[in-house]
């Protein structure tokens, strides 16, 4: 008798365990006995960092003024149709001398706004991408002043005249080569008709 009773509780503690040994061995089951594959990513579809705001290739269209540039506003479609021709005036490397060629632009674009007194003008000062931003801010200062000269040598008070310098963050053009550096230095004509208190 005391033999039996000695295995009675060995046997209930067998019945007890088996259960929760069946969940354990089921919870394993579901776990999936294949690895996780690893696939790697093929190169090309891997994202490239951004390039920098002046990457971008080809040239803008010459009736832009740039990223920065103004737009020609609130003008009538008399004073739109009356625009000179050019409206910009180009230099050569490290100079704000205005040549004949700029000269005449000048004198066109005065003869514009003493047509039409009640438009301004802004000059926009601009360089190409050689140089520091510091040097190229203070050339295209001094390119926008010497235009400013001759539009009142020529008869336009300074009062329609505003003038701004972008150096070298305006580019027309990205390509690192005589030819673009050309088209980027410059001055624009951008104008701009003061609207009555009608309107």
């Amino acid at each position: 008798m005391p033999r039996f009773r000695v295995r009675l509780p060995i046997m209930h503690m067998l019945w007890m365990l088996l259960p929760a040994s069946l969940l354990l061995t089921g919870c394993a089951q579901e776990v999936s006995p294949h690895p996780v594959a690893h696939i790697p990513v093929p190169s090309h579809v891997i994202t490239q960092p951004p390039t920098q705001r002046y990457a971008a290739p080809g040239v803008q269209s010459e009736d832009i003024n740039g990223p920065l540039g103004g737009r020609n506003r609130y003008l009538s479609d008399a004073e739109l149709a009356a625009l000179p021709s050019h409206l910009r005036v180009h230099f050569a490397t490290n100079s704000s001398q205005v040549n004949v060629h700029g000269r005449r632009i000048a004198l066109d674009n005065a003869r514009f706004l003493l047509k039409f007194p009640h438009v301004d003008v802004r000059l926009e000062g601009n360089c190409d991408q050689r140089g520091t931003q510091e040097y190229n801010l203070a050339l295209g200062n001094r390119r926008a002043e010497a235009v400013a000269r001759l539009l009142e040598a020529d008869g336009v008070s300074a009062s329609r005249i505003q003038m701004v310098s972008f150096g070298k963050d305006n580019l027309l053009c990205y390509a690192n080569d005589p030819k673009c550096w050309k088209r980027n230095r410059r001055v624009d004509f951008v104008y701009h008709a003061m609207l009555s208190d009608s309107q």
